[in-house]
């Protein structure tokens, strides 16, 4: 006699478990099959002529599950033993947790019955009973009683899920064989782990060997909450197509939450994050909102780094033929060896961009080598400037589709080629701007007409981390009522700046106009904020006591005047020069201060420098990233050259 379980829930608590895609309620049924230590799961359909499904069940040859159990497990929501165990007697780790699977199911169909066939303790006696769970009655369960089967009986241990009644529009997305792909990709990490067991729809087997291409682990530590946890990393190359996933699994691979992957990418690719920290979250209901979490945050964004790197290298791989035509035929725009990482990181992005082009370009194949050789080369200019010059070649000059460009922008974006190239870029072009200004500074051909404002004065307004990477540009070329006026208003941020502009203090000297304003941009804790007033002077002149004085009077004016803020705040006054007269060569060493160091105020400082200690100090600053990136001009017209493209509108005529 049928005995009927009362789940002890409200029926729309139920229903809710009973919501699914096809594809995820069929995941749940094989999962339990694979908890119970299954080897061959069996998926059988059939569809009448018509179109409709007349038959699916999913059988396994797994222990089954005892009488007693089942009592326990359908007759509660949450009464699985996989809640207090996580190992299963084969030694499998577990997916499920709380028994909520099996009303999954129910996506599939109206009613589902559940055959259990298992051996007894004695191992030798076979036992069997069956439970029913019906959607118009989801608080009850019915259950059979427990039958013995004769002793020779052929019954096969296992589980046995009939469904009927089925819902045809998510059966055909669980079971059509197009979409299998996403079940095989759930599960191919599993399968990785443990490759002991077979699925088969309609007796053809699902191969996962045959559908991982290529495969990449990276075993990394995190330090989480005091407590430091393994990770594993895998990416896996499918030879199907794929919809591009992110995996949340436990150490062996099981998962239990998926995501989209993040980023474009034109290979079918899978991105697997294992680790028992995922499994812990699982296990206490937080996974759900990971997206919260701000640690499992820094362990995706490392995951879909190293996800992106493994991208780039693949698609360099698949580039070799194409570049290696581009080289038997002279446009390839690169000749030798690369001197260095960096040279060879730039190749390696161009040769992913030129491949990109290549495929996606329609007219590219159909051009002649001229203008192949053409198109290549903007790429590599372009790559000389930055990712953005980048962007822009192949948005407005090549015309790449916006699905590819965007796909290049998500593999370029924040990685390690991209980024030593433009660090790279950047300091090459410092080091040339340096090698540039030494030269119309020193060299008297070149700086016999370089003027103080009209050139050097709108240079050096581009370039000012000369100065130091804490200055941000402030003003420049205004008076220095003015000057006071913009810190208050935009730097600090004051309403009442108007109020404090419209005081008494005035005279005639704060109409002076210092050369360039620039404000740190934080703050350096005890030591507060340092802000540079910096007055130029052309090459053709020393500076002398008048050009001292200057100084030394924009100092006495902010000094002296209780609307420059004081508190916290530091002033440091800069009079920069090619060379010195005699009249003030004798101030600039004194006893107690650095050379060139003048005056030393309560929250101000004047120094008096020549161009040599400001470009001697750039440099130095820079050595190390030039030792380690191998980067050396070729000669001195490569500084010259680097102003004349970039500043030509701020240097003289015939330059």
């Amino acid at each position: 006699m049928n005995t009927i379980l009362n789940v002890g829930v409200e029926k729309d608590h139920v229903e809710s478990l009973t919501r699914a895609s096809g594809i995820n309620a069929l995941s749940e049924l094989i999962w339990n099959a694979l908890d119970a230590d299954s080897e061959a799961i069996k998926i059988e359909y059939e569809k009448n002529p018509v179109g409709f499904f007349t038959k699916l069940s999913i059988s396994d040859d797994g222990h089954g599950l005892t009488h007693e159990k089942a009592k326990e497990i359908f007759g509660s929501i949450g009464g699985s033993e996989k809640k207090k165990r996580s190992i299963s007697p084969s030694g499998r780790a577990y997916h499920g947790k709380e028994g909520k699977g099996r009303y999954k199911s129910l996506a599939l169909g109206n009613s589902v019955l559940f055959t259990s066939v298992y051996l007894g303790t004695d191992k030798k006696t076979k036992f069997k009973f069956s439970i029913k769970i019906d959607r118009n009655s989801l608080t009850q369960t019915e259950i059979s009683d427990l039958m013995t089967l004769p002793q020779g009986s052929n019954a096969e241990i296992g589980f046995k899920v009939d469904i009927t009644n089925i819902n045809d529009e998510l059966a055909n997305e669980a079971l059509l064989f197009e979409n299998r792909k996403e079940l095989e990709e759930k599960f191919a990490s599993y399968w990785i782990s443990y490759p002991k067991f077979k699925i088969y729809f309609n007796n053809v087997e699902l191969n996962f060997s045959s559908l991982i291409k290529f495969q990449k682990n990276l075993e990394t530590i995190f330090n989480i909450d005091n407590e430091v946890y393994p990770f594993i990393f895998k990416v896996i190359e499918w030879n199907i197509e794929n919809k591009k996933k992110l995996y949340l699994c436990n150490i062996d691979g099981i998962p239990f939450k998926e995501e989209n992957l993040g980023f474009r990418s034109s290979l079918p690719i899978s991105l697997f994050v294992q680790s028992n920290y995922i499994e812990l979250l699982h296990r206490e209901n937080q996974l759900v909102l990971s997206e919260l979490n701000t640690n499992v945050e820094l362990v995706l964004k490392e995951a879909r780094k190293f996800a992106k790197d493994y991208l780039k290298q693949r698609l360099h791989e698949s580039s070799k033929e194409f570049i290696n035509e581009l080289k038997k035929k002279g446009i390839y725009p690169y000749s030798g060896k690369p001197d260095n990482i960096v040279e060879e990181s730039k190749r390696q992005v161009f040769d992913i961009v030129a491949l990109h082009v290549h495929e996606h370009l329609p007219n590219f194949d159909s051009q002649d080598d001229k203008n192949k050789k053409l198109t290549l080369k903007l790429i590599s200019e372009a790559l000389e400037n930055d990712a953005d010059s980048l962007r822009k070649i192949l948005t407005e000059v090549i015309e790449l589709p916006e699905t590819k460009r965007e796909e290049l922008s998500d593999l370029l974006e924040n990685t390690s080629l991209s980024s030593i190239i433009d660090t790279m870029t950047d300091i090459k072009n410092r080091l040339a701007f340096l090698n540039g200004l030494e030269q119309i500074i020193y060299d008297k051909e070149l700086n016999k007409n370089i003027k103080e404002r009209k050139h050097l004065h709108k240079i050096i307004l581009k370039e000012t981390w000369i100065f130091g990477e804490e200055y941000s540009y402030g003003a420049d070329d205004i008076t220095l009522k003015n000057v006071l006026k913009t810190y208050l208003k935009d730097y600090l941020g004051r309403e009442d700046f108007e109020e404090v502009m419209a005081s008494d203090e005035n005279t005639e000297q704060h109409n002076l106009i210092p050369d360039v304003c620039l404000w740190q941009q934080h703050s350096m804790g005890s030591a507060g904020k340092k802000n540079l007033v910096i007055e130029l002077k052309k090459p053709s002149l020393n500076a002398g006591i008048k050009e001292k004085n200057q100084i030394e009077t924009y100092a006495s004016i902010v000094a002296n005047d209780n609307r420059f803020p004081k508190e916290n705040t530091k002033w440091q006054f800069l009079l920069i020069t090619k060379d010195f007269s005699n009249d003030i060569k004798p101030l600039l060493k004194q006893a107690d201060r650095k050379k060139g160091h003048i005056v030393k105020g309560d929250n101000y400082d004047v120094y008096v420098l020549d161009w040599g200690e400001i470009i001697s100090e750039a440099k130095i600053r820079h050595e190390f990233l030039k030792e380690k990136l191998n980067i050396n001009l070729k000669d001195n017209e490569e500084g010259i050259n680097y102003l004349r493209s970039r500043y030509k509108e701020y240097l003289p005529d015939n330059f």
